[in-house]
């Protein structure tokens, strides 16, 4: 199995993630690779599956474009956030420490 390094700045970054689902599926990703246009790392939440940082983990690829804002997310979470950030994205960058002590 190969690893991989984690960035060193934020490297949790928590997200909506529109792929080919109905509606945007939560994920947290323990990232080691991040560019312009894609974010790559370990998949540590996807929905309500919960991995443990390990080997094992996943290593995906997001496209930062397919990333949801708030507006196109469930009536639940939408209706916390107001209306004005709507179109703002999802994304969410956090430090290592934040993960160990919130959890996924």
């Amino acid at each position: 199995m190969k690893e991989y390094q984690v960035v060193r700045c934020q490297p949790v970054a928590k997200f909506y993630y529109a792929g080919s689902h109905s509606h945007p599926v939560r994920r947290t990703v323990l990232v080691t690779k991040n560019t312009r246009n894609h974010l790559t790392g370990y998949e540590l939440r996807e929905g309500v599956d919960v991995r443990h940082v390990t080997s094992k983990s996943p290593v995906k690829t997001y496209c930062k474009n397919k990333i949801a804002c708030f507006g196109q997310c469930r009536s639940r979470l939408r209706k916390r956030v107001p209306v004005s950030l709507h179109e703002r994205t999802t994304l969410e960058r956090q430090h290592l420490l934040d993960l160990v002590r919130r959890g996924v």
